[in-house]
């Protein structure tokens, strides 16, 4: 990628990240952790959602129903059985775009497109399921998918690290990756740094297996970070649970997008 288009992804995030806010507050502040798995390889919901069910707890899967039974670096990806497992466990199952589309060269009306496919696609499968949470592919956001996403959806999640703090912007939630990759102090850290605001920490992964991809993490390296938000004192919650627990602003109306049909 050249200086420029890392200029440009950076350049609109920020722009998205300023405007169509949908801002909100928790009703009664208190730490807040959900877990989430972007995708998901199958490995997602055999072996982290086997470790958070055994403590009681749920996850949310945001799953791109155009990779149902493909098979990437990742490992598996989900099919239909693990969609129906997944909800009767009690997991929200919530959306990507249909084909992983990537909002940064895609107008706000293609995303439309794609996500309308993707909630078409679950409902068949699960008679009538709704999803009601979405994650930007990749966190590629701009303000054209912002703005054209935030009043069909509850919530939509981004890569961009953080915790979500009173006012959050349920149109771009702030998360932090379950990597193997990343050093798991930095992490720890950021859980205690989450009990002490009271805030939202949304966690992310793909897929969990012994010797996982890039975007992945071992199950070891999960059940410590899942030991950690327990042991915070959080709340771990799925993201549908969280977003219940928050009361929209008065002035948290998205504002009109006049750049919409051009992809910004």
């Amino acid at each position: 990628m050249g200086f420029m288009s890392r200029f440009e992804v950076y350049a609109r995030k920020r722009i998205a990240q300023r405007f169509s806010r949908k801002l909100a507050e928790q009703v009664s502040p208190s730490p807040i952790v959900s877990f989430t798995f972007d995708d998901f390889p199958r490995s997602a919901l055999a072996v982290a959602g086997a470790m958070l069910a055994d403590n009681g707890l749920r996850g949310t899967y945001y799953a791109a129903m155009g990779l149902l039974g493909h098979r990437t670096s990742m490992g598996e990806i989900f099919n239909a059985a693990d969609l129906r497992v997944l909800v009767e466990a009690g997991h929200e199952l919530s959306c990507h775009t249909f084909d992983h589309l990537y909002c940064l060269r895609s107008t706000g009306s293609e995303v439309q497109w794609a996500c309308d496919r993707n909630r078409r696609a679950v409902a068949e499968i699960l008679g009538g399921y709704r999803l009601r949470n979405f994650s930007y592919p990749s966190g590629c956001v701009t303000w054209s998918a912002k703005s054209s996403l935030t009043s069909i959806y509850d919530s939509c999640r981004t890569v961009e690290w953080g915790i979500n703090a009173n006012p959050v912007d349920l149109g771009f939630l702030r998360a932090a990756p379950v990597y193997s990759g990343c050093p798991i102090g930095k992490l720890q850290r950021l859980i205690a740094e989450n009990a002490e605001q009271a805030g939202w920490l949304i966690l992310y992964t793909h897929d969990v297996s012994p010797q996982p991809s890039i975007v992945g993490c071992t199950p070891a390296y999960f059940r410590d970070i899942l030991s950690s938000a327990i042991a915070s004192g959080a709340s771990v919650v799925t993201v549908a649970e969280a977003v219940s627990r928050f009361r929209l602003r008065k002035d948290g109306v998205p504002d009109n997008n006049p750049f919409r049909s051009t992809g910004m």
